[in-house]
């Protein structure tokens, strides 16, 4: 008895191989759908997707929507469509290391870091100077109190 940890090791070891070579699960026809609707844009070499859609005509305000913990931005999938009736543009990334983004390891990730992607996005997009509204939730709310300040 006093050599269950060797045991444990035997069959875990194994396991854990196994699981971490698996593939990834399929995406939904769903998720395949907003991935293909998004672009990619570069920060510091690491791919940040986005999606960006025109829609209300006569309208200049711009949305920019930032997602909660542990999700993406097809948080916002649902009320896409109403918000592009709404706002002239509507605009949500995949913070780094969520959704469709890279996700590098090691990585010090920040609520800073992922502000000053947000702003390197807008760059991207010729938004620096333009007035914007924030929409966000859970851990967006953070990285949106970092973008006001």
């Amino acid at each position: 008895m006093k050599e269950w940890w060797l045991q444990v090791g035997l069959l875990g070891v194994p396991l854990l191989a196994v699981y971490l070579h698996l593939p990834p699960p399929q995406l939904s026809p769903a998720l395949r759908s907003w991935k293909s609707s998004g672009s990619f844009f570069t920060y510091k070499d690491l791919n940040i997707f986005y999606r960006d859609s025109s829609g209300a005509v006569g309208s200049s305000d711009v949305v920019v929507l930032l997602h909660g913990f542990p999700t993406s931005s097809y948080d916002w999938s649902k009320i896409w469509e109403g918000l592009t009736q709404r706002f002239h543009r509507v605009i949500a990334l995949d913070f780094l290391g969520f959704g469709f983004s890279d996700k590098p390891r090691p990585h010090g990730y920040s609520i800073f870091e992922q502000a000053t992607i947000v702003e390197g996005l807008l760059r991207h997009l010729g938004l620096r100077h333009q007035r914007i509204n924030l929409l966000s939730h859970d851990y967006g709310d953070t990285v949106a109190q970092e973008l006001l300040h």
